[in-house]
Parts: structure tokens; C-alpha cells; sequence
């Protein structure tokens, strides 16, 4: 029996379609990344407000559930492609969009490792913790700068780390077993400005992801409404999963070892 791809471990393992709907009950509904709505409101606004517009193409990779793609295109105008390798996770957008009708998105299942664009075809990328799965992190950065048009701008939020030499057992064997590629905050910008992007910004936003990773993991408090409709929907043992990981990713961060980054660039 031979070795299962990458996307066969992704929508088997840690995005199934019942581990998807599970994570999207405390994400947000349409999210798959932290802070659900809120993250996505609090970053398109701060960080590339008065740059989307109706004439935007958006390239959004890693486009899970395609919340951020529906944001986009509600607020903005924007023109989005979503791409994701899981093929559960595009699935699940395409049926939703199919309900919300929103005009000029799509989906595609691709590895953005492996997928190629002409050059100049996109006035923004937008990435929401994904590329912490991509090992040759400045070969894809080299790849979105020749996909950005002159002037196209990038935003990214991903998981980092505290360097790696400060990693105790606990953190080193989590990384491996998801199979992440971690770096600081000021080396993921110093890849991209290798990259050629300019204007550059690596912020160590871990500070508001925890505020993030505390208002989730309070909607499963008991009591709470997402609790019910866990319980309603999935299994107690769902449910006892979803607070362990949360409570693990909360002293992760709290630990220093794990971080979270936010990172702007232009062509």
C-alpha cells in the first residue's frame, strides 16, 4: 500500500468533512481561520481598506470555506479565485455559494506550490494561515511576486514560532506531526522581502490572537449556543476535542513557542 498524498492526509485527517464542520462551529460560520469574521474584518479594513475595489482581482489562497472570499466580494466588489488543496473544504464552498450567489468567485482545488498563473494576473493575494504547510516558503513568494501585477499588494496571516533552537519536546513534536513549517515573525518578512516584495510589514500579532483563541473557546462553555448545537449536530466527543485543542493552542501561545504573524507587501 503506498504512501497517501499530502491532500489525501488533509481531508482524511485534520480536515475531514467532520472535522471541518466541527472547527467551523467555533471559527465562525464560512470560516476556517482565526477570528472567523471579526480577523477578516479587523485585517481587510487596517490593512488593505481603500486599496480593494470593484475592478480587484483577488487571488485568496488557502480559501477554505470561502469566508473571506464572501467578504471580499460583499464589501469590496472584488473579483476572487479561492484555492485550496482540500477538496472537502472547496466542496463546501462551492455549496455555499451556490445558496449565497455571489457574483465573480470561484474555487479551484490546486496546491499553490504546484499551481501557475500568467504573470501581472492579480491585484492582490490574500492568505489566511495555510502557507505554514509550504516548506520552500520564498520558491511560492517568488511565485506570488510574478503573479501580483506592478503595484499589487499581499496580505498573509500564518502560524509562527518562537526560534527553533528554544523549542522544548512538547512544541518540536507538534510542528512534525502536523507537518508545519514555522519560523519567526521577522524571518517570514525577511523571506519575503528576499522574495522582491517591498514596503514590507511583520507584525507579531499574538497578542489579539489569543483575545481570538479566549472569545472561541468561550462559545464552548456550558451553557453556550454553539455547545448546543455541537452537542445537536456531533458527538461529546467532538465536542471534547474542540476544547482540547484550544485549550492546547492558548498555552502554546501562552508559552511564548507558538505565535501568530501578520504580514503586508507590495510589487
Amino acid at each position: 500500500m503506498g504512501e497517501i498524498t499530502f491532500q489525501q492526509f488533509l481531508d482524511s485527517k485534520q480536515y475531514s468533512k467532520n472535522g471541518i464542520l466541527r472547527y467551523e462551529k467555533v471559527f465562525d460560520k464560512d470560516y476556517l481561520s482565526s477570528g472567523g469574521y471579526a480577523s477578516t474584518h479587523h485585517f481587510l479594513k487596517t490593512g488593505l481598506d481603500g486599496f480593494l475595489n470593484q475592478n480587484s482581482y483577488v487571488l485568496d489562497v488557502g480559501c477554505g470555506l470561502g469566508g473571506s472570499a464572501f467578504y471580499m466580494n460583499k464589501n469590496f466588489g472584488c473579483k476572487i479565485l479561492g484555492i485550496d488543496l482540500s477538496l472537502n473544504m472547496v466542496e463546501i464552498a462551492i455549496q455555499k455559494n451556490e445558496e449565497y450567489k455571489y457574483q465573480d468567485i470561484s474555487f479551484e482545488v490546486a496546491d499553490c506550490s504546484l499551481r501557475h498563473f500568467p504573470e501581472a494576473t492579480f491585484d492582490v493575494i490574500y492568505s489566511r494561515d495555510t502557507i505554514l504547510h509550504i516548506q520552500d516558503k520564498l520558491a511560492l513568494f517568488k511565485n506570488f511576486y510574478k503573479w501580483l501585477k506592478p503595484g499589487g499588494k499581499f496580505f498573509i496571516t500564518d502560524y509562527c514560532a518562537a526560534p527553533k533552537n528554544t523549542w522544548n519536546s512538547e512544541f518540536a513534536t507538534y510542528v512534525a506531526g502536523r507537518g508545519y513549517d514555522l519560523h519567526t515573525p521577522e524571518a517570514y518578512g525577511e523571506i519575503l522581502k528576499k522574495a522582491g516584495f517591498t514596503n514590507v510589514k511583520a507584525e507579531d500579532v499574538s497578542v489579539y490572537w489569543k483575545t481570538l483563541l479566549e472569545a472561541e473557546l468561550k462559545k464552548l462553555d456550558e451553557g453556550s449556543t454553539t455547545r448546543k448545537e455541537i452537542m445537536e449536530e456531533f458527538t461529546e466527543v467532538d465536542l471534547k476535542a474542540l476544547e482540547e485543542g484550544w485549550k492546547q493552542k492558548l498555552k502554546r501561545v501562552d508559552s511564548g513557542y507558538q505565535r501568530w504573524g501578520a504580514f503586508w507587501g507590495t510589487k
